[in-house]
């Protein structure tokens, strides 16, 4: 289950608006946090508050930016250049960033810092007051708002805590230590990544908050707190599909020419003193001295990501790298071969994904590390179940990692060593290794982890509303297997178009593919299985592309009906007046907006406009919708109107997915019942099934289905996964 209406509230958005010639655009936002909570974000009833990227510069350029965002659910917080430069420079990244990440020298104590961190948190505070309703959930991320509960006027939040948090003693150096933890601690709901991160931030609390709030920890008051750790995680199998995909492979490919013949060493990190990536430079250095037989057989790709550019110790960090980088290349370096291959740039996902998938090592060697999501993110793209993790101690994620070779962070030697091993490991152990790691990876992902916590608020706000839609995360993937394998009887019910096949721009080039051919001949030799493609295209495209493959069919959204091998079913209801009344309306609606065009089926008619400009639809959509339901009322017509972002139906009354299928199945209690699909007319079909009927909805839009998957792809994996005969007959 998860809370309705989340509002997300970070110091970024999860995009980021630049300034252009044209006004403004908008790209995605970098970083884990980001990245992380977008399983969470694509609900439809959910928000995301926080720093748009850019400083506007007049009420009018913030308007713009407003409803520029407005569509994608993000409300922006405005900054003045002095409330960054103070709040985030100044607080958050040279005194708590250091700080907890154990570098009190990098620490700038200024008074002027928390003043302005203040002033931020509560204007954070006042757009969440005022965008947010009373029963609405706020979710509060990381260290930037750590001041946040104490300006909120809102009963039900949670706190999560991205960073380490340090031990009492590194704490306690904090002039406004106090201050910082009575306000988190007006959350309710507390989350870290670790468990040491947990018991951190107790034993601070009970230290240095005063004795009439200590009791909150020990029972006697406010003991309804929730103090938990849940160590973050990725999409596991969102990163494998993404690693598995031909474009990335065709990446893979010309990176492994590039280096050839050398073993590729890879790390990725952030720029930042807490990443170890000076550390890793002496060890690495130390390798090519100690074994000169390594020389033109091994290389290192350093990916640095830039970050915080007008931090000070930021600056003076990155001239250490690049003159320590220089330096070992200008040392072993010949014409034909360079040690370290360097670049200080942003990649995007596929391209990262060709770097995880081709490297034969990633080296991680943070200092401190709230967790590391790149640990995971390799392991996931590792799909032939090769490569070795490397992974620092002090990172969160090693507690978690357990067959990662662990090195600590400050010892170059035991790094060095690591790498020398890495290089040589015996294939045996090699895949060993690799299988236990992606076990744990893809049995923990980031739906697991929002999972785990919404549990714990659940259990602890009952005034809250819910909605018991899932995502699929492990275990729920083995409850439904084992449902799967032990039923006498199976029906799987699955949409075509946007549920087993990505949308195209015209019906007519969504032909299934071999690959969908096969995942159906997949599942129809499972026995006593029988499956049903339930879907809105016409009769004709059906039965041609499906009618002799083995597979029950409903076309035309419950007109038709054919069970393999035998004629069709005329399944519409008795409608007297013919569709053609429709047919001048629609056609003075398709003129106007450019690109769009009328599919005529046997019960009615559908307006497409996926290939339309939005502007083009915008101007339209709204009044023909009230046209035709008005044509519709005023003249008794016994039709309906559907409607979705790219296309608009006209059919009639009583012919939807739901009642067709509430005449063919006969659904008993040991009955496994699987259905699937993307559109508003699949509602139809989940409201009739069985509670104990597995419904999955692809895509962002609104549903009654208990379980969400985002895109057709990762669904497609799923099924094939499902239909492993072997595992379901054992």
């Amino acid at each position: 289950m998860k809370p309705k209406n989340i509002f997300i509230v970070s110091n970024r958005l999860p995009v980021t608006v630049v300034r252009s010639e044209d006004g403004f655009t908008i790209t995605p936002s970098s970083g884990g946090l980001a990245t992380a909570l977008q399983s969470v974000f694509q609900q439809q009833d959910s928000y995301w508050i926080g720093w748009p990227g850019i400083i506007a510069e007049t009420k009018e350029e913030q308007q713009q930016i407003t409803n520029l965002l407005k569509p994608l659910r993000c409300i922006p917080v405005f900054l003045t250049e002095t409330e960054f430069d103070g709040y985030y420079n100044g607080f958050s990244n040279a005194i708590l960033w250091p700080l907890f990440h154990y570098h009190p020298g990098h620490c700038v104590f200024e008074q002027q810092y928390w003043e302005i961190y203040k002033e931020v948190n509560i204007k954070f505070s006042g757009i969440v007051n005022k965008y947010t309703k009373e029963n609405d959930f706020v979710w509060i991320q990381d260290y930037q708002l750590m001041l946040m509960p104490s300006y909120v006027d809102r009963p039900y939040m949670s706190y999560f805590h991205h960073i380490h948090f340090p031990s009492v003693e590194v704490f306690g150096i904090i002039p406004w230590r106090t201050e910082l933890l009575e306000a988190v601690f007006k959350c309710k709901h507390l989350v870290f990544q670790t468990e040491q991160d947990c018991n951190n931030f107790k034993l601070a609390y009970k230290r240095f908050v005063s004795d009439d709030s200590k009791k909150s920890l020990s029972g006697s008051a406010r003991a309804d707190n929730k103090i938990s750790f849940h160590p973050i995680s990725i999409d596991a199998y969102e990163f494998s599909l993404t690693a598995g995909t031909e474009k990335v492979k065709d990446i893979a490919q010309k990176i492994k020419h590039a280096f050839d013949p050398c073993k590729i060493i890879l790390s990725v990190d952030r720029l930042d003193y807490s990443k170890g990536v000076l550390e890793r430079l002496a060890a690495y250095k130390e390798l090519l001295m100690d074994y000169p037989e390594y020389h033109s057989k091994i290389v290192l790709v350093m990916i640095i990501v830039p970050s915080r550019a007008n931090v000070a110790s930021y600056e003076d960090h990155k001239k250490k790298v690049d003159e320590l980088v220089g330096n070992i290349n200008a040392m072993f370096a010949t014409p034909e071969w360079h040690p370290i291959n360097y670049y200080y740039q942003h990649f995007d996902r596929e391209t990262l994904c060709a770097y995880y998938a081709t490297a034969d090592v990633c080296l991680i060697t943070s200092l401190r590390d709230g967790l590391n999501l790149v640990s995971k993110e390799y392991v996931a793209c590792r799909n032939l179940g090769t490569g070795v993790l490397i992974l620092s101690e002090m990172a969160g994620a090693a507690q978690e990692l357990k067959y990662a070779f662990k090195v600590h962070p400050y010892d170059t030697t035991q790094i060095k060593e690591a790498i020398n091993y890495a290089l040589s490991i015996d294939e045996q152990e090699e895949y060993t290794r690799m299988e236990y790691l992606r076990t744990q990876v893809f049995n923990n992902t980031i739906f697991d982890w929002v999972s785990r916590i919404f549990q714990e608020i659940f259990c602890l706000y009952e005034g809250l509303s819910y909605t018991f839609e899932q995502n699929l995360n492990a275990e729920l993937i083995h409850k439904l297997r084992s449902k799967f394998k032990h039923a006498q009887k199976r029906y799987i019910l699955l949409d075509y178009d946007g549920c087993l096949r990505d949308l195209e721009p015209r019906p007519e080039l969504a032909t299934p593919t071999s690959e969908i051919h096969k995942l159906l001949n997949r599942l129809i030799l499972i026995p006593d299985t029988e499956v049903y493609l339930v879907s809105g295209r016409s009769k004709s495209d059906m039965d041609n592309w499906f009618g002799k493959t083995g597979v029950n069919i409903i076309a035309e959204h419950g007109a038709w009906y054919k069970k393999y091998l035998n004629e069709w079913s005329d399944l519409r209801p008795d409608v007297t007046i013919n569709k053609e009344c429709f047919w001048d309306l629609l056609t003075q609606y398709a003129q106007q907006i450019p690109d769009s065009f009328i599919e005529a089926k046997s019960t009615g008619y559908c307006l497409h406009f996926r290939t339309c400009k939005p502007e083009d639809v915008s101007l339209c959509l709204d009044q023909l919708v009230n046209d035709f339901f008005d044509y519709i009322e005023s003249n008794n017509l016994p039709y309906r109107c559907t409607v979705s972002p790219t296309q608009f139906e006209v059919l009639p009354v009583g012919c939807d997915k739901g009642k067709a299928l509430q005449g063919i199945l006969p659904v008993e209690k040991s009955t496994f019942v699987l259905a699937a699909g993307d559109d508003d007319t699949d509602e139809d079909m989940f409201k009739v099934l069985p509670k104990t009927a597995f419904t999955f909805k692809i895509g962002r839009k609104e549903t009654c289905a208990k379980i969400r998957i985002p895109e057709v792809n990762r669904f497609v994996s799923f099924l094939y996964d499902l239909s492993d005969f072997q595992s379901v007959i054992k």
